[in-house]
């Protein structure tokens, strides 16, 4: 029987996912819910590392956030496109692993890559739904889709949520060390690190903890007991 997750996270290259909701991840496996992470790309090419690299980079990261499950896809970095051959693979994802929730790049980007990887997901939430395709896997239409706080844009978003990390902080700063070739290595990225943890705790001051992500909701959802938030 395929693994079901409650949490699949979709980024257009390894460690955008550790950026924008490492420490989620991280938290609700502490929590016995199971975890994923899609990656479209594997990242390359880059001035920094080499494919091997990239790949062994985000396998250590994984396992340092603990996810069930990491899967790779071989769309093409730096000219990630909406297209109807690579919204299926990603909906037969979707179709495999049935996660309860996605969250993925937010839809204002400087980076072509993750606002593609936003359209994409999108399409493919639909495109999982259909049925008589060609797909292996039964139709699925995944329940919500949620989107994290990380962007090229150096302004601050409106948050719908925040989401208590203090006891996975140090987890996601652990994973993102992983990409040695992009924030160690890299010298001018290492400012990441202090960026990570300043940003965390001031989400957390928001509401009364240690650190906090935020994450973004575009659409309304039942709440059956107000006193049970």
């Amino acid at each position: 029987m395929t693994l079901k997750l409650d949490v699949l996270a979709v980024g257009a290259h390894p460690d955008d996912v550790e950026i924008g909701c490492g420490g989620l991840l991280a938290h609700y496996k502490k929590m016995g819910k199971t975890t994923g992470i899609l990656d479209l790309t594997n990242g390359m090419p880059t001035p920094y590392g080499t494919v091997e690299q990239r790949l062994a980079e985000a396998k250590k990261a994984a396992e340092i956030l603990n996810v069930d499950v990491r899967i790779t896809l071989d769309m093409e970095n730096r000219y990630l496109e909406n297209s109807i051959k690579n919204r299926i693979k990603i909906a037969d994802v979707f179709r495999q692993y049935r996660p309860r929730v996605i969250i993925t790049n937010p839809a204002e980007d400087f980076h072509p890559d993750h606002v593609a990887c936003y359209q994409l997901v999108n399409a493919a939430v639909f495109q999982a739904k259909l049925t008589n395709t060609d797909s292996k896997f039964p139709e699925y239409y995944p329940p919500r889709v949620l989107y994290y706080d990380q962007s090229h844009i150096k302004k601050q978003r409106k948050l719908d949520f925040l989401i208590d990390i203090s006891d996975s902080l140090e987890d996601k700063i652990r994973a993102l060390e992983a990409y040695q070739s992009q924030f160690i290595e890299n010298k001018n990225n290492n400012i990441i690190f202090s960026y990570i943890r300043d940003k965390a705790s001031y989400l957390g001051n928001q509401i009364g903890v240690k650190y906090a992500e935020g994450l973004i909701c575009p659409s309304y959802f039942r709440i059956n007991d107000i006193t049970m938030i």
